[in-house]
């Protein structure tokens, strides 16, 4: 403070840009009193003028004498010279180029545009125009263009150049070399590296800049010159000073440098001498390398016609095709659609599709080789063919039941209610929450929220509602919410969980955890981790979730909860569960957690046992770090009136204020920002800002402290204080040429066409693809595109678009798309590469280098790597980028093209790129492959070169396995009668079939399901089934054999036989087996005769009837009665499981006097004068009255069944289920 009072009396301070000696100073700069009684100029708006008379530094800030520095309670900056009240630098160094300068005993570095001493480098200043001393005339100058000849001339401060056609250009700096290639030159000193494109010299190297037009000397008629463009032929020339090369096509493109070396591939060239290497994409001789260039349209002779080239879409039949470079694919209807990268493999789920010589990997939904994988693609939809009617596809919903169906290519479901939904993936593995699915073959991970399998995880998907069958009415299903009490419910699928105050709240989650916090909760089996906010277990942590409102019961009142919010004084509270915390201006905000931690900012807070860190803007323990919350107002407690709070803006100055809780930093124009964090630190760029107690790293654009590194802040605009008026700021916008400008704080960079485009950094580096720019001090890599320096690399910006300077007109500039030839071209700043099939694509990126994929390219100056996909060079590797469609160039039409269906016989034909295959029917089929095989299932097929693997339903040779295909439908050759097919549907019993080609297997209910395989093995589980030879493994979810293992499949629904017609007399109508006229069998049972020829029923369908008239055996087993054992032989091993005994005729077992079950079930008491029938034989009754166990298994915990005795038939169907409610007699 004794400082600052010092300061203030031995220094006469006045602001404003006149002096009290009528000297002037720049507007925003500071007048400074030396000890003549003279001035000089801080350049700081009402600056803090130091004690030597030669710095200063800016508004509340102190000169630390012997620390030549700026400092305040929150950063230190370098002090600044002042500067004369009548030139920019006292005693400057005036550097060659004419245009900048530097601080007195440094010397100015041209190549790397800075000031340079022992002590270090700084950014060169540009010199400033002279003002009129006042009451003086300043004599008019001529123009100072820099005449070439007596026509044209350059503008002053630039140089002459010859052009190779022998006239003149301009090179835009002064005293340059002319390089030899006529079209660029170099800073004074410097030498042309014409292979490098540089100018060098002993200290290092510079990239070489382009010459400019001329413009005519006032007066003076430049005369015409010649036309010189380089013919090609009678039709077609390149400008002069190119050379023409031919195409791969035949025609011709420009090569942009004379005499050139036409390369071998059609698309490159090289300079006079140069080797073209195609293996580098290099130009070689002795004395070096350098990179190929890219040919160029030709352009039209005056008055001659171009002959129009044909274009190529891609047809999938007579009716529909793809756009060139695409790929026609099968959809599950027979229809096509298009994959978007040419001789694409078209995947089994037909709706995505690979890169040519990838295999498509339906479950991690990935395209793989051995290289490695990239993700698949999905089809896109066909256009018609020119003047052909497209017929309409029918519909192939998937039905759940007789009423709800999917979509094709989904999945039917069940819900927790035992209803369906759907999941939007083929053939997919329902997950236990009811609410999730994963692809085939994945494994549903409950607690990581995710589908595993050896191979690694994808997210897994929720699945989707049902839609309603045409003409069938959905039953309503009965509501199930989760009761918490008698008045208030979760949804189902959700769990109550109480609030701290004692009511409830619910977790979108069945069976969840509930958090001691109150608020969150994690799924069932993890632990809440309250500091990291997780949900831990050995297998990991996930993110906790929010518990979210209960709803009422229907007919209840919810009785009105007493308030609870928490008071932070008598007239404002927080909701209950936040916590009350100061304000910067002493009042209060609510941080949303309970006993949370205020930090020091006053506006942000964290969880109770965290440390706030304001650098980092985090809450750490020792256990890590979570991110910090933002406080949220209070609201008034009720009755009670809130005094208003007076404004707590940060005033900058008179006329401009910042919000509260932020900070004033200056801009370059010395106006004002606001910084949104309070007592930021101001960034020397005057655009951005850090959090105090960090260090701004205008290299990094981060905040850095010992602590680490996060990013910087934008800073934002004030806003004026009231009854103020912000006095107008003069336009500050940074002009590029005398019609277009960018914003202040801005950089003008050169475009490739000439124009101008902004980079939104000041004093920014123009990088060479002009496209993009680095920050000041970085060299543009453009390999990697990125921004380096010795600190690190950071990533490049790119440009935007400039404005009109106002009452100014900018020219309109041509159009500038690059044609790849007569009919197509690519966006300007992008490159025409050749496709697969020898069309165009385009890359998005200027002179870019074509892979030899023909499907992605890469950054000029690296080579591709197919193994990787990457784009290397010797600095490192960057990802390649796929092209992108050409456009048509305007009034350019494309011819159609011809396909044809490959018939089977005289009536019916398949789709052209399909193959007839037979029927089990002797019919045909058609495999959406061409030249297939066909399986000897008479169901599937499987790619050219391929062998079906029956067992393993896939499609095998040396090189792997992909799964097989299923045929789809002929169509009728036009003109043709097809002859109707017989049905040939797998009747079940009378009234249910499946389609041809599956096996009937019996559900839990003792109904029917299909398994969609023929003579396939039934599971155990009565929801899957295994193809013929394999064994159901219910615990690994597979089908096996010695071979190995393949995923079980799950059962679909039967549907009514067409010959259905009900039971005639003597027959009931429950669907009982008949034994003969007078005697029958349940349903799903088998008539047996025992030892005295009467009939007695076996618990299995289609049974074996031993010759011991007491015991039976499932299909597929022989009785062996000595050994009292059913026997099977599978691969060479026998199976054994033991007989099991016939039983009466049905006849009802008498519970008590009134209630009565099947003979087939068994009566278990639901409470001490009620029954209900467990639907098993010798069932074990549970003791909680609710369900019951198979015989051989005891009832236990979590809803289990646990088996206590070896296999017995007796207890065959192994499950759990809420036991049926007795018919009362």
């Amino acid at each position: 403070m004794l400082r600052l009072v010092l300061g203030l009396v031995l220094l006469t301070l006045v602001t404003g840009s006149k002096c009290p000696n009528e000297d002037l100073c720049g507007e925003q700069q500071t007048c400074c009193q030396i000890p003549p009684g003279e001035y000089t100029c801080c350049p700081f708006y009402q600056g803090e003028c130091c004690e030597d008379h030669l710095h200063c530094c800016p508004e509340g800030m102190l000169c630390q004498m012997t620390e030549s520095k700026c400092s305040n309670t929150t950063h230190t900056l370098p002090w600044a010279e002042r500067r004369s009240t009548t030139a920019g630098l006292p005693k400057a160094v005036c550097c060659e180029d004419f245009i900048h300068c530097c601080p007195q005993g440094k010397k100015c570095n041209l190549a790397a545009q800075t000031c340079d001493d022992a002590s270090g480098s700084v950014p060169w200043l540009k010199k400033e125009p002279t003002r009129p001393i006042k009451g003086q005339k300043v004599p008019e100058t001529k123009g100072s263009d820099v005449p070439c000849n007596d026509t044209v001339a350059c503008l002053d401060g630039t140089t002459c150049c010859k052009t190779a056609q022998g006239d003149w250009a301009c090179c835009p700096i002064p005293k340059a070399v002319c390089c030899k290639d006529f079209i660029h030159c170099c800073p004074q000193g410097k030498k042309c590296n014409l292979a490098a494109q540089t100018c060098d010299d002993a200290s290092g190297s510079v990239p070489w800049l382009k010459k400019e037009p001329t413009r005519p000397i006032k007066g003076q008629k430049v005369p015409e010159t010649k036309g010189s463009d380089v013919p090609c032929n009678d039709t077609v020339a390149c400008l002069d000073g190119s050379t023409c090369c031919k195409t791969a096509q035949g025609d011709w493109a420009c090569c942009p440098i004379p005499k050139a070396v036409c390369c071998e591939n059609f698309i490159h060239c090289c300079p006079q001498g140069k080797k073209c290497n195609l293996a580098a994409q290099t130009c070689d001789d002795a004395s070096g390398s350098v990179p190929w260039l890219k040919k160029e349209p030709t352009r039209p002779i005056r008055g001659q016609k171009v002959p129009e080239t044909k274009g190529s879409d891609v047809p999938c039949n007579d009716t529909v095709a793809c756009l060139d470079g695409t790929t026609c694919c099968k959809t599950a209807q027979g229809d096509w659609a298009c994959c978007p990268l040419p001789q694409a493999v078209c995947c089994e789920d037909f709706i995505h599709c690979c890169p040519q010589g990838k295999k498509c990997n339906l479950a991690a939904q990935t395209c793989d080789d051995a290289s490695g994988s990239v993700p698949w693609l999905k089809k896109e939809l066909t256009r018609p063919i020119k003047g052909q009617k497209v017929p309409e596809s029918k519909g192939s919903d998937v039905p759940c039941n007789d009423t709800v169906a999917c979509l094709d290519g989904s999945t039917c479901c069940k819900t927790a209610e035992g209803d369906w939904a759907c999941c939007p993936i083929p053939k997919a593995v329902c997950c236990e929450d009811f609410i999730h699915c994963c692809p085939q073959g994945k494994k549903c991970n409950l607690a990581a929220q995710t589908c595993d399998d050896p191979l690694g995880f994808v997210p897994w998907l929720k699945k989707e509602p049902t839609r309603p069958i045409r003409g069938q009415k959905v039953p309503e299903a009965k509501g199930s919410d989760v009761p918490c009490n008698d008045t208030v419910a979760c949804l189902d699928g959700t769990t109550c969980c109480k609030t701290a105050q004692g009511d409830w709240a619910c977790c979108p989650l069945p069976q969840a955890v509930c958090c001691e916090d109150f608020i969150h909760c994690c799924p069932q089996g993890k632990k809440c981790n309250l500091a990291a906010q997780t949900c831990d277990d050995a297998s990991g942590s996930v993110p906790w979730l929010k518990k979210e409102l209960t709803r009422p019961i229907k007919g209840q009142k919810v009785p009105e909860s007493k308030g609870s919010d928490v008071p932070c004084n008598d007239t404002v509270a927080c909701l209950d569960g936040s916590t009350c915390c100061k304000t910067a201006e002493g009042d209060w905000a609510c941080c949303p957690i309970p006993k949370a931690v205020c930090c020091e900012d006053f506006i942000h807070c964290c969880p109770q046992g965290k440390k706030c860190n304001l650098a980092a803007q985090t809450c750490d323990d020792p256990l890590g770090f979570v991110p910090w919350l933002k406080k949220e107002p209070t609201r008034p407690i009720r009755g009670q009136k809130v005094p208003e709070a007076k404004g707590s803006d940060v005033p900058c100055n008179d006329t401009v204020a910042c919000l509260d809780g932020t900070t004033c930093c200056k801009t370059a124009q010395g106006d004002w920002a606001c910084c949104p964090l309070p007592q930021a630190v101001c960034c020397e760029d005057f655009i951005h800002c850090c959090p105090q107690g960090t260090k701004c790293n205008l290299a990094a654009q981060t905040c850095d402290n010992a602590s680490g590194s996060v990013p910087w802040l934008k800073k934002e605009p004030t806003r004026p204080i009231r009854g103020q008026k912000v006095p107008e700021a003069k336009g500050s916008d940074v002009p590029c040429n005398d019609t277009v400008a960018c914003l202040d704080g801005t950089t003008c960079c050169k475009t490739a066409q000439g124009d101008w485009a902004c980079c939104p950094l000041p004093q920014a580096v123009c990088c060479e693809d002009f496209i993009h720019c680095c920050p000041q001090g970085k060299k543009c890599n453009l390999a990697a595109q990125t921004c380096d320096d010795a600190s690190g690399s950071v990533p490049w910006l790119k440009k935007e678009p400039t404005r009109p300077i106002k009452g100014q007109k900018v020219p309109e500039s041509k159009g500038s798309d690059v044609p790849c030839n007569d009919t197509v071209a690519c966006l300007d700043g992008t490159t025409c590469c050749k496709t697969a099939q020898g069309d165009w694509a385009c890359c998005p990126l200027p002179q870019a280098v074509c892979c030899e994929d023909f499907i992605h390219c890469c950054p000029q100056g690296t080579k591709c790597n197919l193994a990787a996909q990457t784009c290397d060079d010797a600095s490192g590797s960057v990802p390649w980028l796929k092209k992108e469609p050409t456009r048509p160039i305007r009034g350019q039409k494309v011819p159609e093209t011809k396909g044809s269906d490959v018939p089977c016989n005289d009536t019916v034909a398949c789709l052209d790129g399909t193959t007839c295959c037979k029927t089990a029917q002797g019919d045909w089929a058609c495999c959406p492959l061409p030249q297939a095989v066909c399986c000897e299932d008479f169901i599937h097929c499987c790619p050219q070169g391929k062998k079906c693997n029956l067992a393993a339903q896939t499609c095998d040779d040396a090189s792997g396995s992909v799964p097989w295909l299923k045929k789809e439908p002929t169509r009728p050759i036009k003109g043709q009668k097809v002859p109707e097919t017989k049905g040939s549907d797998v009747p079940c019993n009378d009234t249910v079939a499946c389609l041809d080609g599956s096996t009937c297997c019996k559900t839990a209910e003792g109904d029917w399901a299909c398994c969609p395989i023929p003579k396939a093995v039934c599971c155990e589980d009565f929801i899957h089934c295994c193809p013929q030879g394999k064994n159901c493994n219910l615990a690994a979810q597979t089908c096996d054999d010695p071979l190995g293992s393949v995923p079980w499949l799950k059962k679909e629904s039967t549907h009514p036989r067409q010959d259905w017609k009900p039971l005639g007399k003597g027959h009931n109508s429950s669907g009982d087996i008949p034994c003969d006229s007078s005697h029958s069998c349940p349903d799903s049972t088998t008539c047996c005769k025992d030892v005295d020829a009467n009939w007695k029923c076996c618990p299995f369908p289609q049974a074996i009837c031993c010759s011991d008239g007491e015991h039976c055996c499932p299909p597929g087993y022989s009785c062996d009665v000595d050994s009292g054992s059913c026997v099977k032989t599978i691969w060479q091993e026998t199976e054994t499981v033991p007989l099991n005994y016939i039983h009466s005729l049905q006849n009802d077992i008498q519970c008590d006097d009134e209630f009565s079950c099947k003979d087939t079930e068994t009566c278990c008491k639901t409470s001490q004068t009620t029954w209900a029938c467990c639907p098993v034989l010798k069932a074990v009754c549970c003791s909680d009255m609710e369900h019951c166990c198979p015989a051989g298994y005891t009832c236990v915990e979590g809803g289990q069944c646990a088996q206590t005795t070896d296999f017995s038939w007796d207890n065959w169907q192994v499950f759990f289920s809420k036991k049926k409610q007795v018919v009362v007699l």
